[in-house]
């Protein structure tokens, strides 16, 4: 059983995100416009520090 869905989305205004310390860009990931986010996290390629997105 999956805890998410991935679904086929339509081109759209996304906001990309990079790595607050060293500006480092995620590749190929965006947040929608409007989206809820809550839990997503990553690692730094570059610096190797671990971040956490949050929407507000």
């Amino acid at each position: 059983m999956s805890l998410f869905t991935i679904t086929p989305a339509k081109m759209q205004e996304v906001t990309k995100i990079a790595c607050p310390e060293c500006n480092e860009k995620i590749p190929r990931i965006g947040i929608a416009k409007d989206s809820k986010i809550e839990g997503l996290a990553f690692k730094c390629r570059k610096c190797g520090k671990f971040w956490e997105i949050k929407t507000k």
